[in-house]
């Protein structure tokens, strides 16, 4: 192809990504005459009702399946002819049925009423997914953790005591999900099947997992599972070529999966029903994961979520697919769970040129839901301080008290909890919640100077979520320093091969310890000065955020 060529296609491809987007613009912000008012998913039909303009005929009821795109002409190549009555509709239709010979589950269909006419099929309504979903145990009991303590990124394992020593109620913990299925028998592999297509568990790598949250179980802590994907673009695996996204670009470290091919989409909704039934089972043989955070910091998605250049809008119609696919497949095992979306501390700022921001992306996804149904989302927020390698975050100039500051950080912490108790933030009425899923402070090096101001940060940030309703959990990052993140030392224990102090408790362990026991005040009180500040009452920011 000659060089003209390659830059006449690549123009093409891009006019008709910008098409797309400015269509998908005006779909979701369009006012229709027709709208799917309920959705449930039952043991074996779903009810759908609706409301249809009195003057309408020819109206059908469209099956589309999650992965085709947005104004896709095989949308509409299922459709079930409608009746109303008195401008509505209440129908039954069979749970299962056949898609290109395969059994297939509308569990993850969305539903739109169109109506024929002499140019084609006409939408009349915004699609709408399931709002209800039957679930096996609808009596698991949801999590409880006795406080909002916890540790990311925790395996088990490792110095076995210290969940209890610290009094952690909560851990995160890192799932590749590729390495869990392979698509051809192997040695180590236990077919199963999904949506009438077949894979194979690879029952190592879930053992391995099975360890760690049977460990979590045992101490009665609050598992969330931080689901990532191989980047196909640095990865030859025959799962991850199928599983990842195919425009991810090699700048990613992980991927977006690949939500919009029924083949990607077909591998990824196995992997994640493979996980919600085997951890979320009533008798806990496995552990058990409470809730799922769908992949990593998607506003920086060019780094740590990637699906190529896409713009905000585009982006978030892939990952809110990402997200309601685990929502509705988890569901169906455990009530209580919550699909999570993962966020930077940039928040009206970008951060950089390729990034997001946390701001945009929350502001598109309500978009999504006020247009195509809302579902139990949550928030897993990173409120790092401004300068990752400066703790003193009580000093963070680009945290303040509105809706439109550049960054949310430990210092403004308040800005995340008024934002989340917004009435078009709600769901059904009730605060989502929000866990504070990745946050640590640094330490410069181990001078007493610096491991004081670590512990001050700390201790800024605890005082804060325990007075902001909003916030259920803070899990510590990092729990151990680690030598591979870029010379930061956040965790609570210095490095493992620290010269004389091997895994060394910091000031911060011992602060993080009495964090939430009646030794909380004589711990925290001695940072008070540090930071200028005569009571805890003082750094509470009271006044009307907007």
């Amino acid at each position: 192809m000659t060089a003209f060529f390659r830059l006449l296609a690549a123009s093409v491809l891009l006019i008709t990504g910008l098409f797309a987007g400015e269509n998908l613009e005006s779909y979701l912000g369009h006012d229709f005459t027709a709208k799917i008012t309920k959705v449930v998913v039952g043991h074996d039909a779903v009810h759908i009702e609706g409301k249809i303009p009195a003057e309408s005929s020819g109206v059908f009821l469209a099956d589309i399946p999650m992965d085709l795109p947005y104004d896709d002409p095989k949308s509409w190549e299922t459709l079930s002819e409608m009746k109303p009555v008195n401008g509505g509709f209440s129908l039954n239709i069979p749970r299962k049925r056949q898609r290109d010979g395969l059994d297939y589950d509308r569990l993850i269909s969305r539903w739109q009423l169109v109506k024929k006419g002499p140019t084609g099929i006409e939408p009349l309504s915004h699609a709408h997914y399931a709002d209800e979903v039957v679930s096996r145990s609808p009596n698991l009991p949801a999590a409880k953790p006795k406080s909002k303590k916890g540790l990311g990124g925790w395996n088990a394992g490792r110095i076995p005591d210290e969940l209890d020593e610290l009094g952690i109620s909560s851990v995160t913990v890192n799932v590749m999900i590729h390495s869990l299925v392979s698509i051809d028998a192997q040695p180590d592999t236990t077919p199963f099947t999904w949506q009438g297509r077949t894979y194979h568990a690879r029952e190592k790598a879930l053992a391995g997992l099975d360890a760690t949250f049977l460990e979590a179980q045992k101490h009665g802590v609050m598992v969330s599972a931080i689901l990532l994907v191989a980047n196909p673009a640095k990865d030859t695996s025959p799962v991850v070529k199928v599983l990842g996204h195919p425009d991810a670009s090699p700048e990613g470290t992980f991927a977006m999966p690949n939500v919009t091919s029924p083949d990607g989409l077909a591998l990824y909704g196995a992997i994640l029903n493979l996980m919600a039934e085997r951890w979320s089972r009533p008798d806990g043989k496995y552990g058990r994961v409470h809730h799922w955070i769908m992949h990593n910091e998607v506003d920086a998605g060019w780094e740590w979520t990637n699906a190529g250049n896409k713009s905000a809008l585009e982006f978030m119609d892939l990952y809110q697919r990402s997200m309601r696919l685990m929502d509705l497949i988890a569901r169906q095992y455990d009530p209580n769970s919550h699909a999570f979306i993962s966020l930077t501390h940039h928040w009206a700022d970008r951060g950089q040129p390729k990034w997001y921001g946390s701001k945009q992306l929350l502001e598109l996804l309500v978009k999504f839901t006020k247009a195509e149904g809302d579902f139990p989302w949550a928030l897993a927020y990173h409120p790092y301080p401004q300068d990752l390698t400066n703790p003193r975050t009580w000093e963070d100039g680009q945290a303040t008290f509105t809706f439109n500051t550049a960054k949310i950080t430990p210092n403004n912490l308040e800005v995340l909890d008024a934002w989340m108790k917004q009435p078009d933030l709600l769901y059904r009425g009730k605060v989502r919640p929000v866990h504070c899923s990745e946050n640590g402070f640094n330490s410069k090096d181990y001078s007493e100077q610096q491991l004081t101001d670590q512990a001050a940060g700390m201790a800024l940030a605890w005082k804060k979520i325990q007075a902001l309703s909003s916030i259920e959990a803070w899990q510590y990052h990092n729990w151990i320093d680690n030598r591979g993140e870029g010379g930061l030392r956040i965790g609570l224990r210095k490095f493992p091969d620290e010269p004389g102090d091997p895994l060394g408790k910091k000031p911060i362990w011992h602060l993080y310890q009495a964090l939430g026991t009646p030794g909380e005040d004589k711990a925290c009180d001695p940072y008070l000065k540090v930071m200028g500040l005569h009571s805890w009452k003082n750094a509470l920011h009271r006044e009307a955020i907007r």
